[in-house]
């Protein structure tokens, strides 16, 4: 029997899309058919549905399917979007959308998981210095003073994820890492699309399995609901669970 919700639990929300629409709303706010990913255009509805300060992330959009998942602290209703631009509304097939609230996994259990994910480093934060993010990948060969091509790539970012990506607080112990697959799309960047910017980003897009193990009940829905590394509201970061057979 599934372990009982708190009253704080994380909900899983699957809105199911109308990708014609999808595209509808993406051409409105200038974002071009180059957005490969989806990711301007999930983040462009979300914000549009439910305002920017209320949009759930992380999330993770299926542009095959036409699905779009998200975690949120409450259950998913029309409300939530009631005074929302019409098309926006459209976009989305409310009666084949549905949420549910997570279980309030106990200390001890091992569950499988899937993640997207963006293995980037940040640098120069400063007030005086402009920040710029690099491939987690390009920026270990540049420390290291190797060409990226003599490392293999899945280790480097299997040790992003752990040694990054994952905290002390995430409330649970990473039992195994596998690197499914991984790209560097390329993705036109917010500014860019809104004419400020200097030209298309290609940031990497990663694709993680495994299993974990639960060690505070209480951290790891915080850290769900968190999402795992940088870039959840464009699509990445959002940690699906699943069962082990057995």
């Amino acid at each position: 029997m599934p372990d009982a919700p708190t009253s704080t639990a994380v909900h899983l929300w699957r809105l199911a899309l109308d990708p014609a629409r999808l595209a509808a709303v993406a051409s409105s706010q200038g974002i071009p058919a180059s957005d490969e990913d989806h990711g301007y255009a999930g983040h462009a509805l979300l914000c549009g549905l439910f305002g920017k300060e209320h949009t759930p992330k992380p999330w993770l959009l299926d542009g095959r399917k036409g699905v779009l998942w998200a975690y949120a602290f409450a259950p998913l209703t029309t409300s939530d979007c009631e005074f929302a631009d019409p098309l926006y509304h459209a976009a989305v097939r409310w009666d084949e959308s549905v949420s549910k609230p997570l279980p309030h996994l106990k200390a001890g259990r091992q569950v499988g998981w899937n993640l997207r994910a963006c293995p980037v480093v940040r640098q120069g934060s400063s007030k005086t210095t402009k920040s710029s993010e690099h491939d987690y990948l390009l920026w270990v060969a540049k420390r290291d003073g190797v060409p990226a091509s003599s490392l293999e790539a899945a280790a480097v970012y299997a040790s992003w994820l752990r040694e990054r990506a994952w905290t002390a607080t995430a409330g649970a112990t990473l039992d195994s890492v596998t690197v499914e697959g991984w790209q560097k799309p390329a993705t036109t960047g917010a500014n860019a699309w809104r004419g400020r910017g200097d030209g298309r980003l290609r940031l990497p897009d990663v694709n993680f399995s495994g299993t974990l193990t639960i060690t505070d009940p209480d951290a790891f829905q915080a850290q769900i609901a968190r999402g795992v590394g940088r870039h959840r509201a464009f699509g990445f970061g959002m940690l699906l669970l699943r069962s082990l057979a057995g």
